[in-house]
């Protein structure tokens, strides 16, 4: 790319002595328009070699945008195996902060190009042809880095405050959408709303701060780089009018000049981007970060496979939770066995698997898989093992095999076999070319808990937690899909939370969850 800044560049120069030439063999030689005819075509030329030159130097910076922007929701997408992120905060990482960094190939690279390449170059070559002015242009160009550093912190509180003023919206604005029944139950919309105008009111003020200190270093800029072009200007003149320099290298210099200074005047654009993405940055990397410390914390000792799970004298409470969920919890899952936990909603059944998924820590009690605790394993040791299926599989942009096998990276040949293997064992009739998600084609409720098993049987692992697998299916589906599952639970430990009469006859064991207790721990139901 700097190959390419400079071509451009060199051909900016080109075409400004050209075009001075032109000039003044024209309108001060008295030379035919006949016989300028090869300078004007060269002139030509050289602006079209660089208007072309701009693709193959835009191309690489659009190309790394949409690459680090995939990287980004692939790190976010895998720390959520080991921290839980609210939905609010997930769509504000993955969509607003993180295209904010596509700022970075639009606003800032093409400037740092400029300011490496293209200001070197010109004042090299005005230095070249006059001493004097290449010495004030020297002179001024550390004022406006100067500028941009005091108004650089402000910039930051200010994109900060931004961020947080938005994150606050999003989450306000989601709440309204996800409780607006209620709501109108209890005629608390209109205060709801008022509530949301607010905010809308302070992400609206918060932005307009950033603008206006964006409007202040842009007009500071700009006024700095229009005097020293002013006071380079009349020196020029000054000394065109005694003769002490040619008109063409005078209309040459003044043609280079606002080149020379565009990457200063547009510098104030992009200074305010790189807050930005430096706050979007620190905010993305606060999320992977914490994800992947988990990663790296834990033994890695091994494990019989598959593990026997307990849960000892096990405590959980939500923050800002009254009473606690989960409550001296005490219960034994064995290997190459399916349980089926049973009980009544709210009774905390979803909150134990997830504790036994590693998705939530518990303030009290522990977690043993095969008598190692499940909170000092590495949190690689946890993937390779754990597959865990909410009630609600989450659906990502994209196509059906790109959401059972979530993004797999590997032999292609192998993934879609696998793939293909997948669909076939989860009874789910669709292409795995088919576009899901946003603006692709919608699933069922069926075809979504037959998803969420596809990824199951993707995965292929040693313990399997499933949350209502066969909800929204009729009985010959059900009987049908627990044959399979059946055959897939064999040398695995199984984990399934259902209300189903089917699935719990199906389990091998049952434990009942009442009012956040186990009753009773480990009852054999099935053999």
């Amino acid at each position: 790319m700097c190959l390419l800044q400079l071509l451009i560049s060199i051909c900016t120069l080109g075409a400004a002595w050209q075009l001075s030439r032109v000039i003044s063999d024209v309108f001060l030689n008295g030379i035919s328009l006949n016989a300028a005819a090869a300078d004007m075509g060269m002139l030509l030329f050289l602006l079209l070699i660089k208007a072309l030159l701009q693709y193959p130097l835009k191309r690489p910076l659009c190309v790394f945008s949409s690459e680090l922007q995939f990287q980004i929701r692939q790190k976010l997408h895998r720390s959520l195996a080991v921290q839980t992120v609210p939905d609010n905060k997930l769509q504000l990482l993955a969509v607003e902060t993180t295209e904010a960094l596509d700022k970075l190939s639009t606003a800032i690279l093409p400037q740092i190009l400029s300011l490496a390449v293209l200001m070197p170059l010109f004042l090299l070559t005005i230095a070249f042809i006059d001493w004097q002015s290449a010495l004030i242009m020297l002179v001024t160009l550390p004022i406006a880095p100067i500028l941009l550093a005091l108004i650089g912190h402000k910039t930051k509180a200010a994109a900060l405050e931004q961020w947080e003023k938005l994150g606050t919206l999003t989450a306000a604005f989601k709440d309204m959408l996800a409780g607006i029944i209620t709501l109108k139950l209890f005629r608390q919309e209109v205060a709801q709303g008022e509530r949301l105008s607010e905010n809308s009111r302070d992400f609206s003020a918060a932005s307009m701060n950033v603008l206006q200190l964006a409007f202040v270093s842009s007009f500071t800029l700009e006024l700095i780089t229009t005097l020293t072009i002013a006071i380079l200007a009349v020196s020029i003149g000054l000394r065109l009018l005694y003769g002490e320099m040619s008109f063409s290298i005078a209309f040459f210099m003044l043609l280079l000049l606002p080149e020379f200074y565009r990457p200063l005047r547009q510098g104030g654009i992009a200074f305010h981007a790189a807050a930005e993405v430096h706050t979007a940055w620190k905010t993305l990397q606060n999320t992977i970060e914490t994800g992947r410390s988990d990663l790296r914390r834990g033994a890695r000792d091994e494990l019989r496979v598959p593990p026997d799970i307990s849960v000892h004298e096990l405590s959980f409470t939500y923050p800002e939770a009254p009473l606690p969920t989960l409550q001296d919890i005490s219960a034994r899952f064995p290997a190459n066995k399916v349980t089926c936990i049973c009980g009544t909603s709210g009774a905390g059944k979803t909150t134990l698997l997830k504790v036994l998924a590693g998705l939530l820590s518990p303030q009290q009690g522990s977690v043993l898989f095969s008598g190692k605790k499940l909170a000092d394993m590495a949190e690689e040791s946890r993937q390779k093992l754990i597959s865990y299926i909410p009630q609600a599989p989450h659906i990502f942009q994209g196509t059906l095999g790109e959401n059972i096998s979530l993004f797999d990276c590997g032999k292609k040949e192998n993934i879609a076999e696998k793939i293909n293997g997948a669909l076939k064992s989860a009874g789910l009739s669709l292409s795995p070319d088919t576009s899901i998600g946003e603006g692709g084609q919608g699933l069922s409720n069926g075809q979504l808990h037959r998803l969420g098993l596809a990824r199951a049987f993707y995965q292929d692992k040693p313990v399997v937690l499933l949350d209502e697998p066969t909800a929204g299916l009729e009985p010959a589906e059900e009987k049908e899909l627990l044959n399979t599952l059946n055959d897939f639970s064999r040398h695995r430990t199984v984990i399934v939370i259902s209300h189903r009469e089917a699935v719990r006859k199906w389990a091998d064991t049952e434990i009942a969850i009442e009012a956040g207790a186990a009753v009773p721990a480990g009852e054999v139901r099935h053999e």
